[in-house]
């Protein structure tokens, strides 16, 4: 048994180095990937700085628009509305309507309403015209 546990242990203790060493040449790759990543970021920074003091002070002023021309196609354009409105026919009356029965309202009622109305004014009219007259002969 003794003879067991000591292989036991010694392939353990191979499995254990076998990892330490692999993990050791993990890290040397890593440090080596990290110096060179470091020495990219500071030559990147180099370029930066030299790009920014290159272009840094450049101005760019733009002209004034000139507008003229888009001026000149907008009256182009409304006067030939202009001219097309001039030469549609205009009416020259003006028609007023007085409509006792709508079309909306064309209801039985609503037309006796109405014509009852309009029937009483004109008696009322009428009787007031001859008691102006009567009235008129008697106060002269």
């Amino acid at each position: 048994m003794n003879n067991q546990q000591t292989t036991e242990r010694t392939i353990i203790d191979e499995v254990v180095e076998n990892l330490i060493k692999r993990t050791e040449l993990l890290e040397k790759e890593q440090l080596v990937k990290n110096e060179a990543l470091f020495a990219k970021e500071n030559e990147t920074q180099v370029l930066l700085a030299a790009f920014e003091d290159r272009f840094g002070n450049i101005t760019i002023e733009a002209s004034k628009p000139d507008m003229s021309v888009v001026r000149d196609e907008l009256h182009k354009g409304l006067a030939g509305i202009n001219e097309t409105l001039e030469k549609w026919s205009r009416p020259l009356k003006k028609e007023y309507h007085f409509s006792l029965f709508p079309e909306q309202l064309r209801s039985v009622e609503y037309v006796r309403a109405v014509l009852t109305r309009v029937i009483l004014g004109v008696i009322s009219l009428v009787f007031l015209i001859f008691t102006y007259l009567l009235m008129d002969k008697h106060i002269q």
